[in-house]
């Protein structure tokens, strides 16, 4: 007999998850070791923002930074679930990631 369904928040949580691992699946090794390094409380850029969206991870706005004539730059927040992903990253690099030649 089948269980009850996950709850919405946990098929959220999973969604996530599974759009974050595929948008590190596609990325170069610098870029992976580049954002290993990334603070935890540190702002997105821009062009981060708007490639982790586009693989449907959900990413907020936090402000408007800077407006110059008609182009204007906002400061996007880590998702919760990208701090988690990076965190878990760091640790894997730490224990299994092979040594640089």
């Amino acid at each position: 007999m089948q269980g009850p369904p996950d709850p919405p928040e946990d098929l959220a949580v999973q969604q996530q998850s599974n759009a974050l691992a595929s948008w590190w699946r596609q990325l170069p090794a610098d870029v992976r070791t580049d954002l290993l390094s990334l603070s935890p409380t540190a702002q997105l850029p821009e062009d981060l923002a708007r490639e982790l969206r586009s693989f449907g991870v959900q990413v907020a706005d936090v402000g408007l930074v800077l407006r110059l004539g008609e182009h204007s730059f906002a400061a996007y927040a880590q998702p919760p679930a990208l701090r988690e992903f990076l965190a878990a990253a760091r640790i894997w690099a730490a224990l299994w990631a092979p040594e640089p030649r």
